[in-house]
């Protein structure tokens, strides 16, 4: 082993370069919401506005399969270059796009870097710091919730006092630094000669993919990104609508609710630790039930973001128990693939998004338009029919070891 590769192949260096993978993807991410609105585009409508939402979920949506399938058996190294690659076109093209079209391929190409980064990059982390492994994931998660506090405030900063391109010069910045770390530290894990025949590969994949806990822990994944995903392009508009607030104010809200759920991860998961992990997902989507339709109801600023933070913690307390029910799924089975895992995870996430942003353009077209209460009441409606689902044990399989249908999540 060379020098190079003892670097590559250095836990803490794979963790940094991970990492600062998802920094760097939530950031752009999270600095594109509010500044969206105010794009050479001029997109001034939520239902056009949810579209391109709906191109980052579709981006994701098409790669994650691919990824899921061939990430763990011919490596990481290439999907998270690609990644890195895809993020950079995709910046480029929100900073000079002047066009619906141009705008729908950024966010398609944001959504495929953004699969390989997460696919990719969580399986890196699972291989080389298994000895610390729930820390280290936690130090990616972090990586990753520090982008998207400190990306809405930094574009919207930015964009006041310099104009609508250098958030975006900023983040093209970043996407180069990331991707020299892609490129000289994220190390090959690609042997052929170890590799099972495909068959044995396929074989792998429809068990983990039809295992009753991965696909329940799916379904929660699916609801919790449908209820942020329906924020994403109301709540800026809305925000917009009651006191005329800027990027840099509305980004400002949404900073402050990424940071607030920086800080719940304890406290979810000492609530999963007493009541269960299906039972704290249980609550979640009850909270985000109450709170969804009381968003409609804000009559000004403060209002509407104490309601976007109650609805914060309660995207808290669904998402990330279910993080942890996969991985558990995953050990049951005795299986080390977790990239299949995390691949179901971003599709669940992805299908979640697909699907509350098609409603979302559905129910503003010109045709329908519906009043913004009556839109978060229906998807309020659909989380009250699906809390009984998570608060019956599923059964274990009969071929899985044996372990407790409920387990205690540890959210990093």
């Amino acid at each position: 082993m060379t020098w190079v590769d003892k670097i590559r192949s250095n836990p803490w260096m794979v963790l940094f370069v991970c990492s600062f993978g998802l920094f760097q993807e939530e950031f752009l991410y999270g600095m594109v919401c509010p500044l969206t609105p105010e794009a050479p585009a001029h997109i001034s409508d939520e239902h056009v506005i949810s579209t391109l939402y709906g191109a980052y979920a579709l981006g994701m949506f098409i790669a994650t399969p691919i990824l899921g399938l061939v990430t763990d058996r011919l490596g990481r190294r290439k999907p998270m270059i690609i990644g890195g690659v895809l993020l950079g076109i995709a910046a480029i093209l929100f900073a000079i796009g002047t066009s619906r079209e141009m705008l729908f391929v950024g966010r398609v190409f944001q959504g495929a870097g953004a699969a390989c980064s997460w696919t990719a990059g969580l399986a890196l982390v699972a291989k080389y710091c298994s000895k610390h492994r729930v820390r280290d994931m936690g130090y990616c998660m972090l990586g990753a919730t520090t982008g998207s506090v400190v990306g809405p405030w930094v574009g919207g900063e930015l964009f006041d006092r310099f104009g609508y391109l250098a958030p975006f010069y900023f983040a093209i910045g970043l996407v180069v630094v990331d991707l020299i770390l892609r490129v000289v530290f994220t190390p090959s894990t690609t042997n052929p000669d170890k590799q099972p025949p495909w068959s044995e590969t396929f074989k792998e994949l429809g068990g983990i993919v039809t295992d009753k806990r991965v696909l329940s822990a799916a379904f929660a994944v699916a609801l919790a990104a449908a209820s942020w995903a329906l924020m994403e392009p109301l709540f800026p508009m809305h925000a917009i609508r009651i006191a005329n607030a800027s990027p840099a104010t509305v980004g400002g809200i949404i900073t402050g609710s990424n940071l607030l759920y920086a800080f719940l991860a304890p406290a979810v998961s000492i609530v999963c630790d007493r009541i269960g992990v299906r039972t704290t997902t249980a609550l979640g989507l009850a909270m985000t039930a109450v709170f969804l339709p009381l968003l409609a109801l804000t009559p000004n600023l403060f209002f509407a973001g104490s309601v976007l933070w109650l609805i914060t913690i309660s995207y808290a307390f669904t998402i990330n128990p279910t993080s942890a029910e996969l991985g558990d799924a995953v050990d049951q089975r005795g299986s080390t693939s977790y990239s299949v895992a995390y691949a179901v995870y971003n599709l669940a996430y992805a299908i979640g998004m697909i699907s509350v942003d098609s409603y979302v353009e559905f129910v503003t077209d010109s045709a329908h338009h519906l009043q913004l209460l009556h839109i978060l009441l229906i998807v309020s409606g659909l989380f009250v029919i699906c809390i009984p689902l998570f608060l019956v044990k599923p059964q274990v399989s009969e071929t899985a070891p044996p372990a407790e249908a409920e387990t205690p999540a540890s959210t990093g």
